[in-house]
């Protein structure tokens, strides 16, 4: 029985050092490893996230996260904001959410319309400029103008060119 109390204290130190000492001392494992996800995975953003809510597309490597632009193709919307590089952010994951999802809107956007990938991480009706977007889902609400929260129904992006 000793032995099992010994164990538990250590582990609860180890516990306490990451809790003080942060993640750069002792490593940072949560979502972070190849595997199975249910929904999200836990990534290190390649520079400061300003918004919570913006479209994410994979970073420097495969364990970074940054804020997708009108033609790069997301994997899924950052749910934390983050002051820096390095720092960890959830990332809803396109295409398995359970559920619907709230994205930042780059202008006016009609209840009802498919929207798409747009500068900055957020999203947009379809472009009339030429370019390469991809569509992320349905909008279940309308925005009447930049950086507004609207609810999405999600989708694995699909490539639009116009």
């Amino acid at each position: 029985m000793s032995i099992v109390i010994a164990i538990l204290i250590v582990v609860a130190l180890l516990g306490a050092g990451w809790w003080f000492w942060g993640r750069e001392r002792f490593g940072s494992f949560c979502n972070s490893l190849p595997g199975t996800h249910f929904g999200s995975v836990t990534r290190m953003t390649d520079a400061a996230v300003a918004s919570r809510f913006l479209l994410g597309r994979v970073g420097s490597d495969e364990e970074h996260v940054a804020i997708c632009g009108a033609s790069n193709v997301p994997f899924g919307i950052i749910d934390d904001s983050a002051s820096g590089a390095e720092e960890d952010v959830a990332v809803q994951l396109l295409g398995c959410a359970g559920s619907t999802v709230r994205m930042l809107s780059a202008g006016a956007v009609p209840a009802g319309s498919l929207v798409y990938t747009a500068a900055n991480g957020r999203v947009s009706t379809l472009s009339a400029t030429a370019g390469i977007y991809y569509c992320v889902g349905m909008a279940l609400i309308s925005a009447s103008g930049a950086d507004e929260l609207i609810e999405v129904d999600p989708c694995v992006p699909v490539k639009t060119v116009v």
